[in-house]
């Protein structure tokens, strides 16, 4: 049995996940049940859709937050009914995996242009030494590390490691996704690093037509946002699996209430 390393896996999830939307797409433009099914989910039985855009294989690149860049917007799918509502959608085939991958760094100043926020001196250190782009992480490690292995491997601190080297820094970062969590949530999910309204996920629908499992949930990410905000006080915490690619999964993890 084959192997893919973090790359390979990357890459074939983002092939497959095309192909999920192509599918996804040509059955909602041809199966007249499967768009009743569709509009059975969103709360809409009685309409019809209008117009269907997609992006996929076909995606192209919008406005950026940066400027004079452009970025890959998070909707996956546009659909318009007959009544006017419009629903960017942000097509997921399974309930795990990657959200979205960014550097600590186009993190840090995206979050602050996107929400016009900014990130405390001491949140953007710690993220800097937790996600490895901080230049003294290699002596912080040999000194204080706890997983040493692990993290001179990935070039980053574990939080027990981050916690026993300041426990300060440990406790902003936390408290700062916790205050944080809805616009930390949009951003994985809705907005990236797209500047403008028109390009931002509205809708996540969790649907695979690769025969891959059987999931179909939607979601608004409006209202998972709050949800999320609510219960992110009590319930943020360090996570202990997988890396630290993306923020909102690898720092914390949440449970809708």
């Amino acid at each position: 049995m084959s192997t893919r390393d973090r790359a390979g896996g990357w890459k074939h999830a983002k092939l497959t996940g095309h192909k999920n939307e192509a599918a996804i797409e040509e059955l909602i433009r041809n199966d007249i049940e499967y768009q009743k099914a569709f509009l059975r989910k969103i709360g809409k039985p009685e309409e019809e859709i209008a117009y269907i855009s997609v992006g996929g294989l076909h995606e192209t690149n919008v406005d950026s937050v940066f400027p004079n860049e452009k970025t890959k917007s998070k909707t996956d799918m546009q659909i318009v009914l007959k009544d006017g509502n419009r629903y960017n959608i942000s097509i997921k085939k399974s309930l795990g995996g990657q959200v979205y991958l960014i550097s600590d760094s186009r993190f840090i100043k995206g979050f602050e242009l996107q929400y016009g926020k900014e990130i405390p001196q001491k949140v953007k250190r710690a993220i800097e030494l937790f996600w490895g782009s901080a230049p003294d992480v290699k002596e912080i490690i040999e000194k204080h590390g706890q997983k040493r292995d692990y993290e001179t491997r990935k070039h980053r601190l574990v939080a027990e490691t981050l916690l026993r080297y300041n426990e300060e820094l440990y406790f902003e970062l936390l408290n700062w996704f916790a205050q944080n969590t809805n616009e930390i949530t949009d951003f994985c999910f809705s907005k990236g690093l797209a500047k403008n309204a028109e390009d931002w996920a509205n809708i996540i629908w969790y649907k695979n037509e690769l025969g891959e499992n059987s999931v179909n949930e939607i979601f608004i990410i409006s209202e998972m946002c709050t949800a999320l905000q609510e219960a992110s006080v009590e319930m943020t915490e360090y996570g202990t699996r997988g890396g630290t690619a993306l923020p909102i999964c690898s720092l914390f993890m949440l449970s809708l209430p």
